[in-house]
């Protein structure tokens, strides 16, 4: 992981929001390598073999990130340090990245980003069994240059591993993965993305809650266990009939509990009458439209919201009233 300590190649922060621009260069190959922490960080590693392929001399490098908190903490090109700028844009952050050289037409260099976040990762819930913490992870690329051979890496915080709550904990399905004993790791390679195209990765996660696990004789457990056994035959005897009744009914059961994020959108829907354009709340928020679309996806999850196709775009229909 990277550390932030390495802050000699850190760029100059702007508060100016530019056009948007697109470098005709192509990133073949290109690797990106998403690390989390259990502190709701991520380290962000991009490695990229960069070509002119345009006409005219190129000497910046255009990147985009969906991340409205991104710090960049390492710019190398063919291993060495150079500079960057850091551009505040409506939805995401650009990166140029000053290549001190230029690049003629089909002469290439390698380029080396190096970045922490602190909106890709959920903040942590406790699951319906409190001795599990879940959290989500979404990264979301819309590239402002063509890329090919990209191969895209998440790590999952260390003794994490994928929610037994979710249905599809992971989008889209991953073409690999490994662990080092510890964490666990996906990947995704996607042979060709032109700029302007988009994909998502999303992984929904849990880790250990050890503050909702006190540690427990081995007595003690036998005899909760025992206690809650005789509850359950009792409880199972009086109350069968009603038990069986309400799971007849488990299809028309609402969550209660949402986070402060999920209740401000929920809020915003219900202004509007119950149901938005979702386009609208990726301008009603300040957050980056990856981060929308997540808390969109766990409140229709929990059955809070629907969204339906009406013509060229998405309407969200509020459910829990």
């Amino acid at each position: 992981m990277l550390i932030i300590a390495s802050l000699a190649v850190l760029p100059v922060q702007s508060n100016f929001v530019v056009a948007q621009t697109t470098c005709d260069v192509l990133l073949d190959p290109i690797s990106i390598v998403a690390v989390m922490d259990n502190d709701g960080l991520t380290t962000v590693t991009v490695r990229a073999r960069m070509t002119n392929i345009g006409a005219t001399p190129v000497d910046t490098l255009c990147f985009r990130i969906d991340s409205l908190e991104a710090i960049v903490t390492l710019v190398m090109v063919n291993g060495s340090s150079t500079s960057a700028t850091v551009i505040d844009q409506d939805r995401f952050t650009q990166i140029d990245v000053d290549l001190e050289l230029t690049l003629e037409t089909n002469e290439s260099v390698w380029v080396e980003l190096g970045l922490l976040t602190s909106d890709f990762q959920s903040d942590f819930v406790i699951a319906n069994d409190p001795t599990k913490l879940v959290g989500d992870f979404i990264y979301y690329i819309r590239p402002l240059t063509e890329l090919a051979n990209f191969t895209f890496t998440a790590i999952l915080p260390d003794e994490a591993m994928l929610s037994q709550e979710s249905v599809v904990p992971l989008f889209p399905d991953t073409d690999s993965n490994y662990t080092d004993g510890s964490s666990l790791a996906f990947v995704w390679f996607t042979q060709s993305l032109q700029p302007g195209q988009e994909r998502v990765f999303i992984i929904k996660y849990q880790t250990p809650n050890y503050e909702g696990a006190p540690i427990q004789s081995f007595l003690t457990q036998s005899i909760v266990i025992a206690f809650l056994g005789i509850l359950l035959g009792v409880g199972l005897a009086i109350f069968g009939p009603r038990i069986v009744y309400r799971m007849q009914r488990i299809g028309k059961v609402r969550f209660i509990g949402v986070t402060a994020e999920e209740e401000e959108v929920l809020e915003v829907i219900r202004q509007k009458g119950g149901s938005c354009p979702q386009k609208d709340l990726y301008t009603e928020f300040d957050k980056s439209q990856a981060k929308v679309s997540l808390i969109l996806n766990n409140l229709e999850e929990r059955g809070l919201v629907r969204r339906f196709r009406e013509g060229r775009e998405n309407v969200v229909h509020i459910m829990e009233d």
